[in-house]
C-alpha cells in the first residue's frame, strides 16, 4: 500500500530563504535606484531633466530580469517587477508620464509570475515530476 508523501517538519520548503532573500533584495534596491534617479536629476541641466545613462539603467536590469526569467529563473520576474519603480521615478523627472501605466501593468503582471513561480502547489507538482504549463 503506498502512502502520501509527508513533509518533513524538520525541513522548511526548498528554496523559502532564497525567495525571502530575493524579496528583501528588490524592496531595498528598487527604491535605492529609484532615489538615485531623483538625486541625480536634480543636479542636471539635460533636455530630460535626467542624466543621459539613467535609461539605460533600468533597461539593462528589465532585459537581466526577462532573459532570467525566460531562461527558468524565478528571481528574473522579481528583478523584473522590482526594476518598475525606477522606471517610474525616470518618468516623473523627465515628464514622460505615459510610462507610468505601462509601468505599473508590468510590475503587476511580473509579480503575480514571481508569486505563481513560488506557490506551494506549483512545487509540489514540481516535486511529484508534473510538468506544469502557465
Amino acid at each position: 500500500m503506498e502512502s502520501a508523501h509527508q513533509p518533513d517538519a524538520r525541513d522548511p520548503a526548498p528554496g523559502e530563504a532564497a525567495r525571502r532573500v530575493g524579496v528583501l533584495s528588490a524592496a531595498v534596491t528598487a527604491p535605492a535606484l529609484s532615489a538615485l534617479v531623483l538625486i541625480t536629476a536634480a543636479g542636471t541641466d539635460a533636455h530630460l531633466g535626467a542624466s543621459r545613462y539613467w535609461p539605460w539603467v533600468p533597461t539593462g536590469l528589465q532585459v537581466l530580469g526577462l532573459w532570467s526569467a525566460g531562461s527558468g529563473q524565478r528571481w528574473g520576474w522579481l528583478l523584473g517587477a522590482a526594476v518598475q519603480l525606477p522606471w517610474i521615478a525616470y518618468a516623473l523627472v523627465t515628464g514622460q508620464l505615459g510610462f507610468i501605466p505601462g509601468c505599473a501593468i508590468s510590475a503587476v503582471v511580473q509579480a503575480h509570475s514571481f508569486a505563481t513561480d513560488q506557490s506551494p502547489a506549483r512545487r509540489q507538482r514540481a516535486r511529484d515530476g508534473v510538468q506544469v504549463y502557465v
